[in-house]
């Protein structure tokens, strides 16, 4: 581990990282099961992104979680990447404050999740990557992720999982203020009302901080030493009418503006500049008690400048529409259908050679609850001008054999097309190449009772054709369907109330491996774990978060080593008048010198303080 204090060498170091690590959710596994007795009733959320329809979260058969967001800001939390590193089978890193992040899903590669912003797609059709750190926390109501393949459901690029920010609709006046280190801060405002015929609400956000200096090997071409910081600006609104008791429109917007700076070389200000919009609306129709039918229309859009000694200028917009019908067949069987249709186009400073591509989709599901089993499965057909026909499919099986045990598999197939990068990027492209397709198997064990649960779940994705740069003998350089992977592993994920506290803690078991040289993926752990306990200390809401790792590899031939690392995060939150919130998060508060890439800090320990008021 990369720290201040005396190091240890390589075996002693991995040692004692490993009997901490493995201790440490050990036990708390051990006390998660242990506590049952103490289990109160809750109410389940329920989630939407699984199945393509509302269910309870208890009651589904993927591997999910759901992230709330007012959870989200009572823990002081204020980016995506932290909002997201407690996640169980995932895997959250960036290079510098507030970049893009790499999101390894199940050990995927961060181009192999989906990511929906209130049913849209969003995310840029050059490299495949979502700039997610655009999302205000205080936008978020909810994020849920789905981890496995759901292309049969959503279609290409959803290879290991898909993450689904809902937006925030809220009503009355509230604000939030945060002030933190390096000169940071972070300020929103929202307005929202509601009456019987509708609602409406609108917000504001805006973030900045001087950063730190993201590169700190001055052998890098890239370092300079300056601070790389950050400003982001943002406003969203959600509103509803109900026009009759059939029908009803709901409208969606976030429009984002960032300017982030990095490292590209002394002597100049490197920075990226950009925006994300995403606009949807969706008409509902109650065709019948048993049948409901779902317009939407929408368009996103991705937009980068890079000002530095290597400019350019990267524009995507998506235009999507989708006709959703819902079936209740029976009080016990669900049926559906969706036709999409979707057109990219890119718009670039470079030249290539193909600027859009349109892909028309069918997709069928169905959804039976005959206790004690449970079954659900889904079928797709995606054509495209581009990649021709794919067709992709799932089927789940969920056994209750008690009130309180489950047991679920799922098997699915997948693929992810090529980005235009891949496809036509002037000089390094290969317009013949096919889409990555993959075929995933996972079994769960689940148990739950009362606000108790726990739930084990193996996994194996085999990806093939695999993109990867190559180079002949003549260095004429390009990407080819040539690389193989083989994803395996196991995640254990439990949690509990013991009094006024709920616990909660994961542990990820992973295999990530090369299948053609039998290496470990690039920066990707073999162990990765979190636990979190939060709860009340004389009306002030309390917390502390443990996020560890084990050791990773910076490149595929795994000769550059990562070490592992810990980090422990802890906030605090109470009410001084009513309405009226302070709180406190300490990020890192060790200060733990780690790196997510060799040569790239992190930022050391982070201090955040915050007031919020809501009227409602």
């Amino acid at each position: 581990m990369y720290s201040t204090e005396k190091p240890l060498c390589g075996a002693q170091h991995s040692r004692r990282f490993h009997q901490t690590f493995t201790k440490t959710l050990l036990a708390t596994a051990i006390t998660l099961s242990a506590s049952a007795a103490f289990a109160q009733t809750k109410v389940e959320p329920v989630i939407v992104t699984a199945l393509r329809a509302v269910e309870p979260l208890k009651d589904t058969l993927r591997d999910v979680s759901v992230v709330r967001g007012d959870e989200l800001v009572s823990a002081g939390i204020n980016d995506i990447l932290t909002a997201l590193q407690s996640v169980p089978g995932l895997e959250v890193q960036s290079l510098g404050a507030n970049a893009t992040p790499s999101i390894f899903v199940r050990g995927g590669n961060s181009n192999q999740v989906l990511v929906l912003i209130d049913g849209q797609r969003v995310g840029s059709s050059f490299s495949g990557l979502t700039a997610l750190q655009h999302i205000a926390i205080t936008d978020i109501d909810r994020i849920e992720v789905v981890r496995g393949p759901a292309a049969s459901l959503y279609g290409a690029d959803a290879v290991s999982g898909v993450i689904q920010v809902f937006t925030k609709r809220a009503v009355g006046l509230s604000a939030n203020a945060m002030f933190g280190d390096k000169r940071s801060s972070d300020l929103s405002a929202r307005a929202g009302f509601a009456n019987g015929s509708g609602s409406f609400s609108i917000s504001g956000n805006h973030r900045e901080s001087r950063g730190y200096n993201a590169i700190t090997d001055s052998n890098n071409f890239s370092f300079n030493p300056d601070r790389d910081g950050y400003r982001f600006s943002s406003v969203a609104a959600n509103g509803s009418l109900k026009l009759s008791s059939q029908f009803s429109l709901d409208a969606n917007l976030i429009a984002t503006r960032g300017n982030v700076q990095y490292d590209g070389g002394a002597g100049f200000d490197d920075r990226i500049k950009s925006d994300v919009r995403n606009a949807s609306i969706k008409a509902r129709y109650a065709v019948s008690d048993r049948w409901t039918s779902t317009l939407s229309l929408g368009q996103s859009v991705d937009q980068s400048e890079f000002v530095s000694s290597f400019p350019g200028e990267y524009k995507t917009t998506q235009d999507q529409a989708s006709w959703q019908n819902n079936f209740r067949a029976t009080r016990s069987v669900s049926l559906w259908n969706a036709i999409e249709w979707r057109r990219e186009r890119i718009t670039s400073t470079e030249d290539f050679a193909n600027d859009s591509r349109r892909t028309a989709s069918f997709v069928i599901g169905a959804d039976a609850n005959l206790n004690p089993f449970k079954l659900s499965g889904s079928l797709r057909v995606d054509d495209s001008n581009q990649y021709d026909t794919r067709t992709t499919g799932n089927f789940g099986l969920g056994y209750a054999f008690s009130p309180a045990w489950r047991v679920l598999v799922n098997a699915g197939t997948s693929f992810k097309a090529p980005t235009f990068n891949d496809l036509y990027f002037p000089g390094f492209s290969n317009p013949l190449l096919a889409p990555e397709k993959a075929k995933n198997i996972d079994a769960a064990l689940q148990w739950s009772s009362g606000v108790s649960n726990a739930k084990l779940v193996v996994y194996e994705n085999r990806v093939r054709d695999l993109i990867q740069f190559q180079c002949d003998a003549n260095f004429n350089c390009s990407p080819q369907n040539v690389a193989k992977a083989d994803l395996r592993g196991a995640t254990f994920s439990a949690g509990t109330r013991v009094g006024g506290w709920m616990i909660d803690a994961s542990v990820d078991v992973a295999d990530p491996e090369d299948a053609n040289s039998g290496k470990r993926l690039a920066r990707r752990a073999k162990l990765h774990g979190a636990l979190k306990a939060s709860g009340e200390i004389f009306s002030v809401t309390s917390g502390v978060e443990f996020i560890a790792s084990g050791n990773r590899f910076d490149n595929a031939s795994n000769t550059k080593r990562l070490a592992g690392y810990s980090v422990v995060n802890v906030f605090a939150r109470g009410e001084i008048m009513r309405g009226v919130s302070v709180g406190a998060r300490i990020e890192n508060a060790f200060d733990r010198d780690y790196q997510f890439s060799t040569g790239y800090a992190t930022g050391g320990r982070r201090v955040w303080l915050t007031i919020s008021v809501n009227q409602l």
